[in-house]
């Protein structure tokens, strides 16, 4: 088989996401459906401390060091716990870094550590512009009219 070929198949196994996309949080109380940045640059997923004690994301299951510019040392540590995620119908069991997100755009951020097996992140899926805020108006708008379609 050419690379050609093999990398076509490759890349018909991947599902394609946007740079932000509704995404499931499946703990072991509920599942909290919120918008979340896919960040190929980042090493690990991380969700809010509130999205996850409303998930019931957990036990602990250890502390991570996550690099931290804002840090003196260059890093933080976080506590990591297990839940599961659902991106573009996709489930996968996960290791979340605990973060309070409150100052960022969007509670969930996805990691390569979900990224990596399955899927493919096409910035031009979401989004006509390059600003966060113009990708998240149009990812609610696609989530208003997938809505509306699969009421009818």
């Amino acid at each position: 088989m050419s690379q050609k070929r093999a990398l076509l198949k490759a890349l018909q196994e991947k599902k394609i996401v946007g740079l932000v996309e509704p995404v499931k949080i499946i703990g072991k109380k509920r599942t909290v459906e919120t918008l979340a940045l896919l960040d190929t640059g980042a090493t690990r997923s991380s969700v809010d401390l509130k999205i996850a004690a409303k998930a019931g994301l957990g036990p602990i299951t250890r502390v991570a060091r996550v690099k931290s510019k804002t840090e003196p040392k260059g890093y933080t540590r976080r506590a990591v716990v297990l839940g599961e995620i659902e991106i573009a119908g996709i489930r996968k069991k996960v290791h979340f870094t605990l973060a309070d997100r409150l100052g960022m755009r969007y509670a969930v951020l996805v990691g390569r550590d979900v990224l990596h097996d399955g899927f493919v992140v096409d910035i031009g899926k979401t989004h006509n512009g390059f600003k966060l805020d113009d990708i998240k108006k149009d990812v609610l708008q696609n989530v208003e009219d997938k809505n509306k379609k699969s009421k009818k």
